[in-house]
């Protein structure tokens, strides 16, 4: 019942934001609707979503998603890649002093929309619970094989 709970969500935040995104996609500029904290004064950092081409922590087809808070820990991380109509999720890793948290999770190549929510705790110490903030991202597929020089993939058997 809880996965079929998270996957309705997750199904209806994509509808939602796709809604929204429809007419920004053609400028290509980043979406990012940020999780509203609740029950932590303090609030909590931004939530960052890199691709391989962003950022070299990022596997090719894959988006790394980080809240920017060193010392914080904790939510779920739920998306949908529209294109190969997938689903999938993960959870940021438990507050641990000095480290921001974050989890790259491959997505497939495509435009993937994403929820971040869930119990959180800030890096004061305060537990909170995110309401579902939504980020679209166009997830690049992976580069095709280096050129060995004669015109053949690294990878093609001669």
């Amino acid at each position: 019942m809880k996965t079929r709970t998270v996957r309705g969500i997750t199904v209806l935040a994509a509808a939602g934001a796709t809604a929204f995104a429809a007419p920004a996609l053609a400028s290509a500029e980043p979406i990012d609707f940020q999780p509203i904290p609740i029950g932590c004064p303090a609030g909590v950092g931004v939530v960052d979503t890199e691709t391989a081409v962003a950022e070299e922590d990022a596997a090719p087809a894959g988006i790394e998603y980080e809240i920017e808070q060193e010392g914080s820990g904790g939510g779920q991380i739920n998306w949908v890649n529209l294109r190969t109509l997938q689903l999938g999720g993960g959870v940021l890793p438990d507050a641990a002093e000095g480290d921001e948290p974050a989890i790259a999770l491959q997505t497939g190549d495509g435009l993937v929309v994403s929820a971040v929510w869930g119990a959180h705790q800030n890096s004061d110490g305060q537990g909170c619970f995110l309401l579902p903030g939504v980020d679209l991202t166009n997830v690049p597929a992976a580069p095709a094989p280096d050129d060995n020089g004669d015109g053949e993939g690294d990878d093609v058997p001669a």
